[in-house]
């Protein structure tokens, strides 16, 4: 028992030693850093500029931050803080120069101001570089249409009734006007589906380039949106018609009707007549080349997704009018 009691009091006694030397080793370092904060420095640091004022209806082309290299003197506390935050510098740009294309920050322009920035116990002794030039262009806004990019297949006796569509179809681009002018669309990513059997609705981001960080998108997706339905295959005989027969002439042609295939969705199948569709054959096409009169599928109903037409041969004769 007593030797655990002297046992005790021996690390006790070494645990203060220990507790002694860091307060020590801590005194030590402290009077050191604050001897060497007492000392003058000189040392060149990095600014970034940072634009204040600018119009609203200007923008700057490029957002790459501005630096200058500023050298300073002073106390080792006063430049301490220049360390711990990040230096920047505001800019007035309403008091700037400028062109049709660029602000001129210039040395001569700002140097009170910079002066100003700094703590009256530091001293400015350079700054470099003397002149930088911010372009700018004017700030536009335009509408765009969106491009819907979908590879589909669809289940056997399926299709879309009407092209994808984007929601909303346009979106709104913001940014120097020289770049917005260059834009006439944005596509959507690639949207693959297989095997599609009912309607579509998904949101798909668009493709906007990466190298496009001085554009300002109103949207970053949108919904691709598609009507699916079943569909069938029909036909109707639909009367042809000659156009362009001079007046002189009179032309008989055999058939008198043609065969038009279509393909539509069940829903609009039976509302869907011959009388929807148009077929010509243009007499100003017979040339001593081409002695053949060929049909053209001139009008379908909107509710078809594709017509063709069977057969294509006529057989006419033409003979003068009688006066």
């Amino acid at each position: 028992m007593i030797k655990k009691i002297k046992h005790i009091k021996s690390n006790l006694v070494q645990g203060k030693r220990l507790n002694v030397f860091v307060l020590f080793l801590f005194l030590s370092f402290l009077i050191s850093l604050l001897s060497k904060l007492s000392n003058t420095y000189t040392q060149t640091l990095q600014f970034e500029l940072q634009p204040t004022q600018l119009k609203s209806n200007e923008v700057l082309v490029s957002k790459d931050a501005k630096t200058i290299n500023v050298t300073i003197s002073g106390k080792g506390f006063a430049l301490l803080k220049y360390y711990i935050e990040t230096p920047t510098i505001d800019v007035d740009f309403s008091e700037l120069n400028k062109n049709k294309a660029h602000y001129f920050w210039t040395e001569r322009s700002q140097l009170e101001k910079i002066i100003n920035h700094f703590d009256s116990k530091i001293t400015v002794k350079s700054i470099n570089p003397d002149t930088l030039l911010f372009p700018y262009d004017r700030q536009f806004i335009k509408k765009i249409p969106v491009e819907v990019l979908v590879n589909a297949s669809f289940a056997v006796g399926f299709d879309l009734v009407n092209p994808f569509r984007a929601v909303p179809d346009s979106i709104t681009l913001m940014g120097p006007e020289s770049l917005v002018k260059t834009i006439s669309s944005i596509k959507t990513k690639p949207l693959d589906l297989t095997d599609v059997n009912a309607n579509i609705d998904r949101v798909v981001a668009l493709d906007i380039p990466t190298t496009s960080d001085q554009l300002s998108y109103s949207e970053q997706t949108v919904s691709v949106r598609g009507e699916v339905e079943k569909f069938t295959e029909g036909s109707v005989n639909v009367p042809v018609t000659i156009v362009n027969v001079p007046d002189n002439l009179t032309l008989n042609f055999f058939p008198k009707e043609i065969t038009v295939i279509f393909y539509a969705s069940l829903k609009a199948y039976n509302s869907i007549d011959a009388r929807d569709f148009s077929v010509e054959c243009d007499f100003n096409t017979l040339t001593a080349e081409n002695s053949y009169l060929n049909p053209v599928l001139v009008k379908q109903p909107t509710t078809v997704k594709t017509a063709a037409l069977k057969g294509t041969e006529f057989e006419y004769v033409i003979t003068p009018k009688n006066d």
